[in-house]
C-alpha cells in the first residue's frame, strides 16, 4: 500500500519535470540585432513582436529633464539619445546590460564572440557584434543600425523615424511629443513634463537632463 502511495506521488512529478524539459527555451540574438526565443521543436519567436495592449511604457524622468533631451531604448539593447531631435549619441548594451559602444566615443569593450569590422580606409564601424551599420553617402549620417532604419526630416538634422517608430515634435520648442504610440505630455503653463502615456512594444523612454553625460549600465 505504501509503495502505491509513493508511486502515485512520484508519477505526476516526473510528468511535470518532463514537460518542463520539453519546453526549455534558449534566447539568441540574430544578425540584425533582434532577440528571439528558440524552442526544442525547431520553431522560434521574435521577442520584438511581443506586446501586451495593457502594458504601460517604462519611463525614467531624470532630475531637471525638460523634454529636449530624450533617450529611446529599444529592447534594452540600443539607446538612441536625441537632443532637440538631433542624434546626440547611440549606445549599445550587451546581454548583461553593460555599455559596450558609443556612436560618438567608439567601442568601450568587445563582448565575447562579437566581431568588429570597419569600413575600408575609414574608422567608421561597419559591423559590431550582431549590429551592422549603414551611413548616408553624401551626409555620412547614420542611416541604419541592425534592423532599425533611421530617417531624417527633409532639409533638417532632426530624426523623424527610428525603425517602425515615428517621432513628432512641438513646433515651437523642438521637444519630442510622440514616439510611436507613446505621447509625452507637458504642462502648458510651466512647460514641465506632466506624464507619459501610450504603449509601444520593446520601447523604454528616458527623459534626461539637458546637461547629462554617459548613461549608466543596467543593474
Amino acid at each position: 500500500m505504501q509503495h502505491l502511495t509513493i508511486r502515485a506521488i512520484l508519477l505526476p512529478l516526473l510528468l511535470l519535470l518532463g514537460a518542463i524539459c520539453a519546453t526549455a527555451q534558449v534566447r539568441a540574438i540574430t544578425s540584425d540585432g533582434d532577440q528571439v526565443i528558440l524552442y526544442p521543436n525547431g520553431t522560434w519567436e521574435n521577442l520584438n513582436s511581443r506586446h501586451s495592449p495593457h502594458q504601460e511604457p517604462s519611463t525614467t524622468i531624470g532630475a531637471g529633464a525638460s523634454g529636449k533631451r530624450v533617450g529611446i531604448l529599444l529592447n534594452r539593447q540600443l539607446l538612441f539619445v536625441l537632443r532637440e531631435g538631433q542624434l546626440e549619441d547611440l549606445f549599445i548594451y550587451d546581454s548583461r546590460g553593460q555599455l559596450v559602444y558609443s556612436y560618438r566615443e567608439g567601442i568601450y569593450q568587445i563582448p565575447y564572440g562579437w566581431r568588429v569590422e570597419y569600413e575600408p580606409l575609414s574608422e567608421r564601424v561597419r559591423q559590431f557584434g550582431p549590429y551592422r551599420f549603414k551611413y548616408q553617402l553624401l551626409s555620412e549620417r547614420l542611416e541604419q543600425v541592425g534592423s532599425y532604419q533611421v530617417e531624417y526630416e527633409l532639409l533638417s538634422e532632426r530624426i523623424r523615424k527610428i525603425g517602425d517608430y515615428s517621432i513628432r515634435y512641438d513646433l515651437l520648442s523642438n521637444r519630442i511629443t510622440e514616439i510611436g504610440n507613446i505621447r509625452i505630455e507637458y504642462d502648458p503653463f510651466t512647460e514641465r513634463i506632466r506624464g507619459v502615456r501610450g504603449t509601444a512594444p520593446g520601447v523604454d523612454i528616458r527623459l534626461m537632463r539637458d546637461g547629462g553625460g554617459r548613461p549608466q549600465p543596467f543593474l
